[in-house]
């Protein structure tokens, strides 16, 4: 863009300001020579332009060659040619002498390594643009009819116009390659040579040989020293004072003219009364017919400024000025000439003379006194190239000069608003590049925006797309991806996937393009017509892919397959017997281990098999008999709007012979495991030797659709069965294997765990299968939803063991033990509120020893037949027995009883202590009665108090029939006061209480006959006296004696009444 410039109208930066006339000094006759090389009357082609300048520099070299003449006559010819044409020559002695080329050995090659490297960096790239440029020209005029009248290069120069490229393409054309160190450049695209173009490039004869030019082969050192001592001595002497006194000459005659009072008069009459149209004179504004590729479409002609006019003077005095690092009075010849150029509507030379007001502004060695004076002067000739001139051409370079100079300022702040600007839909590929350069700017500011910077790499990367650029458009979104790899940015990620995968494809990357497809299809945020084209696109590509590999797709797994959702957390496995739906794993948990702890305290658990209890408890593993079930249950969630079918549903399993506790690793490139269908062809069990698994042929999940499959697995060998993963195909197209990977809890006991996320090994999955056992299966009958605050309710508890041996042991851990009271099965048809009709007191003798109500003994029945029983009952395989269990609605409110029962085998196991089953039942208590009682001692009797007793009914409906007043102590009794018992009337009206109402009624409270004598609080002193004493006996676990109670009920209810009532 900036080497490849060529001669334009409106800027005289490629202009010539001197030519250079080389003679040999064997020449008879130098004068004649140098007459016929440059004729002033006859100018050349390069500057036969009515805008370029004919007064230009001539500088002439007498070459001389040691071989053909004396120095002597060299400087002869010199002297006498210095004499004619003045001061500027030079005599430059160099080894001119070319080799024979049918003689290899008639010149000795002298050249030296850096000689020949000279061309090697100079040519090499050059030869490789015009190779590329002629390439991409002949492609376009080969598919285009009409290619003329298209603007290959963007760029508004005329048709006649002299370009470097065209000199260098013409110069090439008489070459057939150039070998520069036995490497042979040839004009082809670089990215187009193969290793067999390049093979066949190399000279393999003498004929090969012989068209081969090798340049600098003659040449020595002292000649190179000598080229540049004669450049120095051109550019020192000649060239730079020749443009200084131009500059002087110009800015004497024309710019101060033009700065004076006079010429601004001037120049204000001529915009005010001056004709538009004035006739075309060496000294004014001209407009030419031109033709040719580089016209703008819909142009034939094109307005000049002769090169005598004094606005093409004063671009001319500028340009020289900024050549000779003058940017200051450049920038002010800039300003005055802009003015004039606005005036005459020539807006090509106006953006021009504005591209270069910035360029001076940003080469000052000095700072930038207001930063948007030089960003509007890019602007405005950025605007002027693309909107007057028609000219992107000029604009892209003119951005690209101003992103280069912001550059060596560090100004990273600033370049993406410049490069931002040409991005217009005329050029896909320039919008993709400059979008990208703008990205590493944001980049490489003093504080990096990293995503903005992402944000214009995917601009970029859809700029590349669309110009057919699929490499620089993976790479651009491949970048991006970097940045915005985040879920908080889940649209922009699945963006840049699907586009990643889409340039894959057209890339032929075809692993590559179902990964990052892959990435897209668990997208949510899409509307459901574009996410069944991600998923169609996606087995398209899939197919081919497998294809092209030679697999199957539905035997071999395709990993990281975001559908369905499955969570690790959910997965359970249970027994048959078991429920799926249990939650607060933490809360049954603890519950296991305190009733681990009691069944260990109270000898329902060998000592001998307590470190197995304990380890059990701590693995948290699913025990499992030979031939028992197991049912894995595992949540799908298909988070689309549109459905997907699933199909072949198996299981993935691991068998191992020991029982021990085994970190495995899971492969998540598993085939499909073959298997043969177990027993009958309608069964969905399949046969794998060491289990058998169920598999689901065919499952469709709807839109937002979450649904819980529950798979079986039987085991037929003691052992260890791992739950590794799951087996599936989607769309009956891609079979995966979606392995599971469940932690365990959070860690938070020591300093490292709490500062770090660290979760124990989870064995959940890991199904210890041991030889046959029980297996407890329960059911609760008779459960109402709701009962009354106070209100006790029988319900019969089933139980049955499906396992294969006897069950024993039964034990039971309630969370609410103040509401659950288990009885014996000969208790089945006992009355809860059977009451007698006559007031009766007697004697009960209570345990008093300190126990935990929350751990109950389930009574079982013993073996028929045996006469020693065991002593804890046992239920044989296959039969049933109930066990009446009353609940008390002992608090207002709604509850969650948690069951947790333990069990063991009649007969020993040693890979097992016990089993457990957890049981939920959901349960709410409603308010009934409010009680409030009181006491004051009696005035009549001494050792006796009055106690009132005030009873309101909290319902809106029903009655309440007070049938029967207990009451127990161990020294106290109770008699009616205010209640008449032989009167029926007095009786109804003091019990019978209705809704929303409130009764009072006074009862007296007397010593008894009998008072217990047992002394609990002595027993207790004397065991603490004990055993702060050390006594020997203090450590013997002695029991406190039992507690005598005083037992005392009032009946309100005749013989002939009935009992129904609360």
């Amino acid at each position: 863009m900036l080497s490849l410039r060529g001669i334009t109208e409106h800027e005289t930066f490629d202009h010539p300001v001197a030519t250079m006339i080389v003679i040999s000094s064997s020449n008879p006759d130098p004068v004649s020579t140098i007459m016929q090389l440059y004729n002033p009357n006859v100018p050349s082609f390069t500057i036969d332009k009515p805008y370029i300048d004919t007064n230009i520099l001539r500088y002439y070299v007498v070459l001389h060659d040691p071989n053909r003449t004396t120095l002597e006559q060299s400087t002869a010819v010199f002297e006498k040619l210095k004499r004619t044409v003045g001061l500027h020559c030079y005599l430059l002695k160099m080894n001119s002498n070319p080799r024979d080329p049918l003689d290899d050995d008639s010149i000795e090659d002298m050249s030296a390594e850096e000689i020949r490297s000279i061309w090697e960096k100079g040519l090499a790239e050059s030869y490789r643009i015009e190779s590329e440029l002629q390439t991409y020209g002949s492609e376009t005029s080969s598919t285009s009819n009409s290619s003329s009248n298209i603007p290959t290069g963007g760029n508004g120069n005329n048709a006649g116009s002299h370009t470097r490229s065209s000199s260098i393409s013409s110069n090439l054309s008489n070459l057939q390659s150039t070998v520069m160190q036995g490497t042979s450049i040839r004009s082809v695209p670089v990215d187009n040579t193969t290793q067999d173009e390049t093979e066949s490039s190399k000279p393999t004869s003498k004929e090969e040989t012989s068209s081969v030019v090798q340049y600098g082969r003659c040449m020595t050192t002292e000649d190179v020293n000598e080229v540049k001592a004669m450049v120095r001595e051109f550019i020192v002497k000649s060239m730079i004072p020749f443009m200084e006194r131009n500059i002087q000459h110009w800015n004497e005659q024309v710019a101060s003219a033009r700065r004076g009072l006079t010429g601004r008069l001037f120049g204000a009459s001529r915009r005010l009364f001056g004709s538009t149209n004035r006739s075309a004179t060496p000294q004014s504004v001209q407009t030419i017919a031109v033709q040719g590729a580089n016209v703008p479409i819909g142009s034939n002609t094109l307005t000049i400024y002769p090169y005598a006019a004094p606005e093409a003077q004063m671009r001319k005095l500028a340009d020289y000025a900024f050549m000779l690092h003058d940017y200051k009075f450049a920038y002010t010849i800039y300003d005055t000439v802009r003015r004039d150029y606005a005036t005459e509507k020539t807006y090509k030379y106006h953006a021009g003379t504005q591209e270069m007001m910035g360029t001076c502004l940003l080469m000052m060695n000095q700072p930038l006194t207001n930063k948007l004076d030089v960003d509007r002067n890019f602007e405005l000739a950025v605007q002027q190239y693309i909107g007057r001139c028609r000219s992107p051409f000029h604009a892209t370079r003119t951005t690209i000069v101003y992103y280069e100079l912001l550059k060596d300022r560090k100004m990273w702040k600033d370049g993406p608003t410049a490069l931002v600007r040409m991005t217009g839909e005329d050029s896909d590929l320039r919008s993709g590049l400059f979008l990208e350069q703008a990205a590493h700017c944001f980049l490489r500011a003093s504080k990096p925006m990293v995503r903005k910077y992402g944000f214009h790499l995917v601009m970029a990367g859809h700029r590349y797309g669309k110009a057919s650029q699929r490499l620089h458009a993976y790479r651009s979104y491949k970048m991006a991806s970097y940045v915005l790899d985040n879920n908080s940015w889940s649209v922009a990620k699945s963006h840049i996937q699907f586009a990643l995968g889409r340039q894959a494809y057209h890339l032929g990357r075809l692993e590559d393009a179902v990964k990052y497809f892959l990435n897209v299809l668990g997208d949510t945020k899409q509307t459901p017509q574009q996410q069944l084209a991600h998923i169609r696109e996606f087995l398209f590509i899939y197919k081919q892919y497998t294809t092209q590999e030679g697999i199957d797709p539905l035997k071999e797994s395709l990993g990281h397959l975001s559908l369905p959702v499955i969570e690790d957390r959910d997965i359970q496995v249970t027994l048959s017997n078991a429920q799926s739906n249990t939650t607060n794993p933490e809360e049954w948990s603890m519950m296991e281990i305190e009733l681990l702890e009691e069944c260990i305290k109270h000898g329902y658990i060998s000592s001998s098999k307590k470190a197995l209890a304990v380890q059990q408890q701590d693995d948290h593993r699913v025990v499992c008999a030979v031939g028992e079930p197991a049912i894995v249950h595992v949540d799908l969630y298909n988070p689309l709007q549109v459905a997907i079918s699933l199909s072949d549903i198996i299981l993935g399993c691991q068998y191992r012979k020991s029982t021990e506790v085994q970190d495995t690793t899971v492969d998540e490139d598993q085939v499909m495991p073959e298997c043969k269908q177990s027993n009958s062809e309608s069964s969905d069990m399949f046969d794998f030797n060491e289990f058998e698994l169920q598999k689901i042929s065919e499952l469709t999940l709807e839109p937002m659709e979450k649904r819980t499959i529950n798979l079986t697995m039987l085991p037929r060998h003691k052992g260890s069965v791992q739950v590794t993963g799951l087996h599936y195909t989607l769309n009956e197209l891609v079979h995966t294997f979606r392995p599971f990977h469940k932690q365990g809890k959070r860690l938070n006991k020591t300093k490292e765990e709490m500062m770090s996320v660290m979760h124990a090994p989870d064995r959940s999955l890991d199904i210890l299968v041991t030889s046959p056992m029980p297996l407890l299966d329960l059911a609760f009958h008779h459960v109402p939803e709701t009962i009354l605050s106070g209100e006790v309710v029988q319900t019969v508890l089933e139980i049955n063991n499906k396992g294969h041996k006897g069950l024993t042991s039964l034990r039971l851990k309630t969370s609410h033990p103040s509401f659950i009271c288990v009885g014996n099965p000969e208790e089945m048809d006992k009355d809860i509120y059977s009451s007698t009709s006559k007031s009766t007191s007697g004697r009960l003798e209570m345990n008093n020893q300190l126990f935990d109500a929350s751990v109950l003994s389930i009574p079982l029945p013993g073996k028929k037949g045996e006469d020693h029983s065991n002593e804890n009952g046992v239920v044989v395989p296959g039969e049933t027995t109930l066990v009446p269990l009353w609940l008390r609605g002992d608090r207002i409110g709604k509850h969650t009883f948690k069951f947790l029962f333990s069990y063991q085998s009649d007969e020993d196991n040693k890979m097992i202590a016990h089993r457990t089953l957890q049981y939920t039942i959901h349960l709410q208590v409603l308010p009934s009665l409010k009680i409030n009682a009181f006491t004051r001692p009696s005035t009549t009797a001494v050792n006796e108090f009055i106690l009132g007793i005030e009873i309101e009914n909290l319902q809106t409906v029903a009655n309440f029939d007070l049938t029967q007043l207990t009451a127990t102590s161990p020294m106290w009794s109770i008699a009616p006061l205010s209640i008449n018992l032989e009167s029926a009337q007095d009786v109804k009206e003091k019990t019978v209480i209705p809704p929303r109402q409130t009764t009072f009624a006074y009862y007296k409270i007397r010593k008894a006959e009998q008072v217990d004598s047992s002394c609990p609080e002595a027993w207790t002193s004397n065991a603490l006296g004990a055993l702060l004493n050390n006594a020997p006996d203090s450590k013997v676990k002695a029991k406190p004696p039992p507690v005598e109670l005083n037992l005392s009920k009032l009946s309100f209810v005749s013989s002939s009444s009935s009992s129904s009532s609360i």
